[in-house]
């Protein structure tokens, strides 16, 4: 376990366990609002992939995501959490501690969407953003 500070947080992270379990997740979800998601977060800046990279975590695979339509169906709201081997040291609970571009991230306890393959101590990381829709599907069509 790697002792890791980011802002007010300090956890203690299994990375390699995180990024173990990250790679057999497997998400064949072909709702567009999450396709929408995916494709907006891998243009995000350099930032944004340097905070998953640090805890091992895969931003294309959230643990959960919730979404709804907003300025006229130009913009998604989401939210939804990540997960990561290992345990809150210091941080504040339901606060929302980071921001990074347009994702604002806190520590939570939900903890309802854990990866079954997360044994053991888990920290949940949680987030809203609001992202342009970029698909080429019209948002309001499903």
């Amino acid at each position: 376990m790697e002792r890791l500070q980011f802002e007010e947080w300090v956890l203690k992270v299994d990375i390699s366990k995180t990024k173990e379990v990250y790679s057999t997740i497997h998400f064949n979800n072909e709702v567009l609002e999450w396709l929408n998601y995916i494709q907006v977060i891998s243009l995000s800046e350099p930032e944004l992939f340097d905070f998953f990279n640090r805890f091992g975590m895969d931003m294309l695979k959230p643990s959960q995501l919730s979404y709804h339509r907003v300025d006229e169906n130009t913009m998604m709201m989401y939210s939804g959490s990540y997960h990561v081997c290992g345990e809150l040291l210091v941080g504040e609970i339901d606060g929302w501690d980071v921001v990074i571009g347009n994702h604002c991230f806190s520590i939570t306890e939900d903890f309802e969407a854990i990866p079954n393959q997360m044994q053991g101590s888990v920290v949940e990381i949680s987030f809203e953003a609001v992202l342009p829709w970029i698909l080429d599907i019209p948002i309001h069509a499903k």
